[in-house]
């Protein structure tokens, strides 16, 4: 404790005086800096700028430099003043072509000179004196413009239905190896909330064959636009959505003898589909139903449902097709059931559940549950499906799991079952709530110390 008394009475002992030596002290460091002004060495990064291309470029060769060689490290040797307010700018690197030596090295070395008139030649070094070439035969392509685009989407009630590039072909010249990279040549723009049709401006952008963009440098310094197109006008045509948009399915040959058609449905219903107003007027006219002929749905001496999955795209007439978040085919059932036979439902809640726990639960992957009857005409005309008594026996079945049981349907004197009736459930257990009195302070409560799992109430 002393010891720290006589620490704080040292610091705290002429203080005003020791705060002014330490002022005084800061004051000489500036001093000595920025009057004796010490020499110091600072590296820039520069570009390499080319001269006297023309004395390889012509109509038949042309460079290439690769971008990790276009810029240089310069490195400044002068006193703290001078590089305080120095640039990159201010220093200039050169490669003059008509300075390579020799033709046959590969690769083909330029050498660099550097200068800045802000200092001395002999204050300036780089850290590399040559950069490599490449020389090659000038090549041309020319590339279809691909619109994209990307996660932009127009109003709701629309969807892009054709982009026209104007100019839609573009063609790139440049040396070989870089044209032989690029994939395709693309213009990106932005349709976010359009409720019309319309242009759009698009710069262009340079995909090489890994999907990778080409540098704007790379671009700019090796490629060139023949024409002067480095931009492109797209015309956007919305198309509009229809929903609702139903089937009208037809069938090829005849089920087996014995055997009829009880009824056609598909999965699902109905689609929503986009396009111009003239094939929207011509679906309308044809009462909003897409037609599938009967050689996608052959049922020739068909004993049992027959399912088919048919392909949309090729049936969509005109400027027509399915809105994009639709998939491109639907599933075709042609029922077909013996002569004298029809199909009828019944809701799942009339099911009876026997055998069943009172601690369990039942959810079904349905809500109507489909069985069909044979039975002479006149009695079929007068069946009702609240005729028939449904009956499922969980009697071995109340673990909790997910099942597919049999169903037992009873029909009156004179009808029977086609086949027998499955089902698809799942047996749960069930959860019953704890009430709470209302009204009521409810105590507080802590495991007691048993065995048991029982618990103490607390006053």
């Amino acid at each position: 404790m002393k010891n720290d008394k006589k620490h704080l009475a040292w610091l705290t002992n002429n203080l005003p005086l020791k705060i002014i030596s330490v002022v005084i002290a800061i004051v000489i460091w500036y001093v000595v800096v920025y009057y004796n002004d010490p020499v110091e060495t600072k590296g820039f990064s520069v570009p390499v700028a080319v001269d006297n291309t023309s004395y390889i470029a012509n109509g038949k060769q042309t460079f290439y430099i690769d971008d990790q060689f276009k810029t240089v490290t310069v490195y400044v040797q002068a006193n703290h003043s001078v590089l305080k307010n120095l640039n990159a700018s201010d220093i200039t690197v050169v490669a003059d072509l008509t300075q390579i030596i020799d033709f046959d090295r590969d690769p083909i070395m330029v050498p660099l000179t550097v200068s800045c008139d802000r200092v001395s030649y002999s204050a300036l070094s780089l850290s590399r004196n040559a950069i490599p070439i490449t020389i090659e035969n000038i090549a041309s392509q020319e590339f279809q413009v691909v619109v994209d685009v990307g996660s932009s989407t127009p109003g709701d009630a629309y969807e892009v239905g054709a982009l026209t590039a104007n100019p839609e072909r573009i063609t790139l010249s440049g040396p070989q190896s870089v044209i032989s990279q690029i994939d395709r040549v693309v213009a990106r723009i932005d349709v976010s909330g359009m409720t019309q049709d319309g242009l759009k401006s698009a710069t262009l952008k340079i995909m090489d064959k890994y999907n990778n963009e080409l540098s704007e440098t790379m671009v700019k310094d090796n490629l060139t636009f023949v024409g002067g197109y480095s931009s492109v006008d797209v015309y956007v045509d919305l198309w509009r959505k229809r929903s609702g948009v139903g089937f009208t399915v037809e069938y090829s040959g005849e089920p087996a003898f014995g055997y009829q058609v009880s009824g056609i449905t598909t999965t699902p219903e109905t689609v929503t589909v986009v396009g111009d107003d003239a094939a929207l007027q011509a679906l309308a006219s044809a009462g909003n139903k897409i037609t599938i002929p009967g050689d996608r749905v052959d049922i020739t001496n068909a004993l049992t449902d027959t399912t088919v999955t048919v392909t949309l795209t090729d049936l969509l007439e005109g400027n027509l097709r399915l809105a994009s978040n639709m998939a491109d085919s639907i599933s075709v059932q042609v029922m077909i059931l013996p002569n004298g036979s029809r199909e009828f439902s019944l809701d799942v809640d009339t099911i009876e559940l026997t055998g069943l726990l009172s601690s369990r639960t039942v959810s079904f992957d349905q809500s109507e549950l489909e069985f069909r009857v044979q039975a002479n005409d006149r009695l079929l005309e007068q069946f009702y499906p609240y005729m028939a008594r449904a009956e499922i026996n969980f009697t071995g079945y109340n673990v909790a799991g997910d099942y597919i049981l049999p169903v037992n349907i009873t029909l009156p004197a004179g009808y029977s079952l086609v086949e027998e009736v499955t089902i698809s459930l799942h047996v749960k257990e069930k959860v019953t709530p704890t009430p709470t009195p209302t009204g009521t302070p409810q105590p507080s409560v802590t495991p007691s110390g048993g065995t048991n799992g029982s618990i103490e109430t607390q006053p």
